[in-house]
């Protein structure tokens, strides 16, 4: 695993924060925006970006490994008690200016925590009984929400086709809502014939084809396979499936965004088996 060299900067401490950055040229700064652009770098290093206190407090909570803490020079006390907290753990919290941390930022406003973090380890149950399979969806917010409404909804693990958005991309874990520290994610190469969802009833989410939603039995072991607007799913998957499900809608209306209508289906199935 490649790693970037670790220069001796001062760190902040519980007393207060030592020297502050200022310059974007700062070997740790420049670290973190080619993470931040670099797919390539993220995935040979382990790591991706978590920004803002809200996520940075379901990580330091998920007990996850900080690699690198950037903390605005001006904090709230919600958000200092979390750098704090990190670096009582033994990662490494540096202080920079409100300007360095937007140039670090991917979002418009700086969030004033950034946190690099290891990516987490986290195995897929056996046996399974409700997973979600992403296919080919290319909009890094639709993935995002579709993890955070596969938590909701009690999926177990979420796998991914190799044509699907990164699932670190910054947008991705922005609209996940810290579901990556909670949700296995995985990549199925294999397709639909991929060991990992052995033993699953495939079913297919489809706009206008197949079995009215709420007359399907969801009750049996499932992976329901979530394909992209503009393309649907792969037919490979169509072959391998039990069958296709949809949601009746009025005549003329275009059909759903893929993220809401594996929430209506979600919800169904969690309604069928008594719980989420």
């Amino acid at each position: 695993m490649r790693r970037p060299s670790r220069p001796s900067p001062k760190r902040s401490t519980a007393a207060g924060p030592a020297e502050v950055i200022r310059s974007t040229g700062n070997p740790r700064v420049r670290w973190v925006r080619q993470l931040q652009s670099r797919r390539r770098d993220r995935e040979e290093q382990g790591v991706f970006l978590v920004e803002g206190a809200r996520l940075a407090e379901e990580a330091l909570h998920a007990g996850s490994e900080a690699r690198l803490v950037l903390r605005d020079e001006d904090l709230d006390t919600r958000s200092a008690a979390i750098a704090r907290g990190f670096e009582e753990r033994g990662a490494e919290v540096l202080t920079v200016t409100s300007r360095v941390l937007a140039a670090c930022s991917a979002t418009q406003t700086a969030p004033g925590l950034l946190v690099v973090s290891a990516r987490p380890r986290l195995a897929v149950p056996r046996p399974l009984h409700l997973a979600v399979v992403a296919d080919g969806l290319a909009d890094p917010g639709n993935l995002g929400s579709l993890m955070r409404t596969c938590m909701a909804a009690g999926v177990e693990a979420l796998f991914l086709t190799p044509g699907t958005v990164d699932v670190y991309n910054p947008k991705v874990v922005r609209g996940a809502m810290g579901a990556h520290f909670h949700l296995p994610t995985e990549i199925l190469a294999e397709g639909p014939v991929s060991p990992a969802i052995a033993g699953l009833q495939l079913w297919l989410a489809a706009p206008r084809a197949g079995t009215p939603y709420h007359r399907v039995d969801w009750r049996p072991p499932i992976a329901l396979v979530i394909g992209s607007e503009a393309h649907g799913g792969d037919p490979a998957w169509r072959a391998k499936a039990a069958g296709e499900a949809h949601i009746p809608m009025r005549a003329g209306t275009e059909s759903l965004n893929a993220v809401i209508a594996a929430a209506v289906i979600l919800f169904e199935i969690a309604r069928q088996r008594g719980s989420p």
